[in-house]
């Protein structure tokens, strides 16, 4: 029983030993000013990195969420439609939907190509014909109207509303008329005939955003002679609004599985994959690029302790002759470098976070400081801090300070108290 206390109280008090040693070595004295100085710049190398990161990524997250939120104002949350034939029952389908405690409003849309012309000037566009009260209740699309109302849509009035992009591009305001011009292909043979329908200019929206911009808005009751269909069911979807837009796939194959065979579905990250699978890409590059001011934090502690072996080998061969075996002298070095990038790493996320949290004042204070005529609009760049960016950053450098410790300590271990004393 004696035994094996004193073998617990001797590794104690060596690993002790070790978390000493260590962080002695890391404060300036006489002898190790510039090895100290060195540990002071690895230190600011990972704060440097870790506090870049989580601006940065805040930043982007910032964007993502203000395109994502731009994006769905014209894009549904999730779509649901019939694979083949006709949506004959989509007024019962509907009704099945908002039962669903998920699914918050639904509201139907009939979507077609077609060419809108006006004085010389022509573009082809998106026609979506919606309900307008049904769309008030699944997008804040009301919210964007710079001119006019969704509610001036109304049945048999021939009332469009366009996007700002595309009025500006055809010279058009509110009450202006325009040509929409839409293909059909004859049944008889293999010729297209342009059918050609007037519309007035009832109102204009702007979702100061690309997506959308060159959409333009009809009623629903409308489209059937526009698009040349005999009834509207032909080529009906249903748009959804659900309570949690990251689930949206999910909602959507629980929703088709209650419906049944004959249904199709898609939610928004695969209607506009093409633009956030980019944005996904362009976050992972830049965190790639960025963690490289982590790592050369952490090429530093190896270059510093490497310093720091070479200038203690009497010290280390003392230790080895007192009886601190390879482990201890490991944990010594150890220590030193996980301890700087524990410091490095905990400032980083501390400044990281308070900047982030107040973003917006220190970039106003910055412009005006730097900009007073406030060309630089720093303070409108969103900043959204996400937890798991920051665990994962802190995660990362920490795991590359533990890395980089690992060779300067084991050639530590390595040395041999004879070979160094000799010459001592």
């Amino acid at each position: 029983m004696h035994s094996s206390m004193e073998i617990w109280f001797n590794a104690a008090m060596l690993k002790s030993l070790s978390f000493f040693i260590g962080t002695r070595y890391i404060l300036a004295r006489h002898d190790n000013r510039f090895i100290s100085f060195t540990s002071l710049i690895s230190m600011a190398g990972l704060t440097l990195g870790v506090l870049a990161l989580i601006i940065v990524l805040s930043v982007f997250n910032g964007s993502q969420g203000i395109m994502r939120d731009r994006t769905l104002i014209t894009v549904p949350h999730a779509d649901i439609y019939r694979e083949e034939g006709s949506f004959s029952d989509w007024r019962s389908v509907r009704q099945r939907l908002l039962e669903e405690a998920r699914i918050l409003a639904v509201s139907p849309y009939v979507q077609a190509e077609a060419m809108l012309s006006q004085r010389g000037y022509h573009q082809v566009a998106t026609i979506k014909a919606i309900v307008p009260d049904a769309e008030m209740s699944v997008s804040t699309l009301e919210d964007s109207m710079v001119q006019g109302s969704l509610s001036d849509l109304q049945p048999g009035r021939q009332g469009i509303i366009l996007g700002r992009v595309l009025a500006g591009n055809l010279r058009l305001n509110v009450g202006d008329a325009v040509n929409l011009i839409v293909p059909e292909l004859q049944m008889d043979s293999a010729d297209f005939r342009l059918n050609m329908h007037r519309f007035t200019v009832v109102g204009v929206f702007d979702v100061r955003f690309n997506i959308g911009a060159e959409l333009a808005l009809i009623h629903l009751d409308d489209s059937p002679g526009l698009l040349g269909l005999d009834s509207v069911d032909e080529a009906l979807h249903l748009r959804l609004k659900v309570d949690d837009i990251d689930a949206a796939a999910t909602i959507v194959e629980q929703t088709l599985a209650q419906l049944g065979p004959g249904y199709g579905g898609e939610d928004w990250s695969i209607a506009e994959a093409s633009l956030f699978n980019a944005l996904k890409m362009e976050k992972i590059m830049t965190t790639f690029m960025l963690m490289m001011i982590v790592a050369i934090g952490a090429f530093n502690i190896v270059s510093t302790l490497v310093m720091v072996v070479s200038d203690k080998q009497a010290d280390i061969a003392i230790l080895r002759t007192m009886g601190a075996g390879q482990r201890s002298i490991m944990g010594v070095f150890m220590v030193q470098g996980i301890t700087v990038g524990l410091i490095g790493t905990a400032l980083g996320a501390l400044l990281g976070i308070a900047i982030v949290m107040n973003f917006e004042f220190l970039g106003a204070l910055l412009e005006g400081i730097i900009s007073p005529s406030g060309v630089y609009i720093l303070s409108a760049l969103p900043a959204e801090l996400q937890r798991q960016d920051v665990i994962l950053i802190c995660s990362s450098a920490l795991i590359i300070s533990f890395l980089a410790t690992l060779y300067p300590a084991y050639k530590a271990s390595r040395i041999h108290p004879a070979e160094v004393l000799r010459y001592e």
